[in-house]
Order: structure tokens, then sequence, then C-alpha cells
């Protein structure tokens, strides 16, 4: 049988392994770089080892928050699929770049949802890398071509994972009236995030 004095040093040790392990979490957070209107900016991500991992390919964002739903008091951290800032041989259908609307000092923790942003258009080339850029490139359409195949499209890869999107024809619900589509797509992807923020 165990008496008060093994229970306490049970106790001690659990509390020590939790502390532990929680720290040894943040430890293993690593640094991300976004950018904001140009600028580099340093996120930092606050792990505390309780909750799964946001993560896609190679590439963690940070731990999830519970709440997953929009919150209009969160910032807005964008994953750009595709983009040159983050890319790998093994992984190239993940390349991608990031984008945050806005940062905060002191190193102040902050809460971010994050967008998917999936470039349509074939003809776009630019590596956007601010807000404004995102925003403008989803209002602006464009007609694809009658013979497009769906892997010409530049985040072919993801939106068939994420969309489950086979051929241009299931894109069907994202066009206009005259059959124009977003030359980007930005969805929440039911992820929140806690980093602090830098200016590099």
């Amino acid at each position: 049988m165990l008496n008060s004095r093994h229970l306490r040093a049970i106790s001690t040790l659990g509390i020590v392994a939790t502390a532990t392990l929680s720290a040894f979490a943040r430890q293993q957070a690593k640094p991300i770089v976004a950018y904001h209107d140009g600028s580099r900016i340093l996120l930092a991500p606050q792990v505390t080892g309780k909750r799964p991992m946001a993560k896609f390919g190679p590439w963690e964002l940070g731990e999830r928050l519970k709440d997953s739903n929009l919150r209009e008091k969160r910032l807005n951290l964008y994953v750009v699929f595709p983009g040159r800032q983050y890319r790998s041989m093994l992984h190239r259908r993940y390349n991608h770049s990031l984008v945050i609307n806005k940062y905060t000092l002191h190193a102040k923790p902050c809460e971010s949802d994050v967008f998917w942003c999936l470039v349509l258009d074939p003809s776009l080339h630019k590596d956007l890398r601010s807000e404004r850029e995102l925003l403008a490139a989803a209002q602006e359409r464009f007609r694809p071509a009658h013979d497009l195949k769906v892997r010409r499209i530049p985040s072919h890869q993801v939106i068939a994972e994420e969309l489950k999107v086979g051929s241009v024809d299931d894109l069907q619900r994202f066009r206009d009236k005259d059959g124009s589509l977003p030359r980007v797509l930005i969805l929440p992807a039911h992820l929140a995030v806690r980093a602090t923020t830098t200016k590099r």
C-alpha cells in the first residue's frame, strides 16, 4: 500500500515531468518568418505541448488553438501556394510563402487565424508579399482557357488535397456568372495559432 509520503513523491514527479515536457515543447518551437508589406516579420510560436501542431508537409506554423473559429480580434496569417519563400525539393506541392497582416510590439503574444491562399491563374507569377496584394489578386478575375488542364493551375496539388478538386470543372462553385475565376482563392484553413512577433 502507498502511504501519503509515497503519494506526495509520485505527485511531485508528475508535476516535474509535466513541466519538463512543456518546457521541452516550448524549446522545440522554431521561429518562422512571414512577410508584412514586403518586410520580414519573425514569428515565435508559443507551444504548450498540450495541443497538436498546425502543419503541412515538412513545415509547422505552431500549436493549434482549441478555438478554430474565425475571430475579429485575431491577426490574419496567409499561407500562399505556390510561394518562393519556403521550398522543398521533396515536397514541392507545399512550396509556399507566409504573409501576416499586422504584428505586435514588445513581444506581446498574439493569436492568428490561418488562411489558405491558392493561386489559380496560370499567368500570375508574382510572389505576393502583402495582404494588400493578396486581396487585390483575390478581387481580380480571369477566364480560364477552354482547354485548361487542372495540372496547369499553380496550386493544383494543394487544391486537390484541400478542396478535392480533380478537374477544372470542380472549380465551378467559385466561378462568376461570366465564367471567370479569382486569380487567387482565399479560404479559411480553420486553424488558429499563437505567437510573438518581432520586426527584423
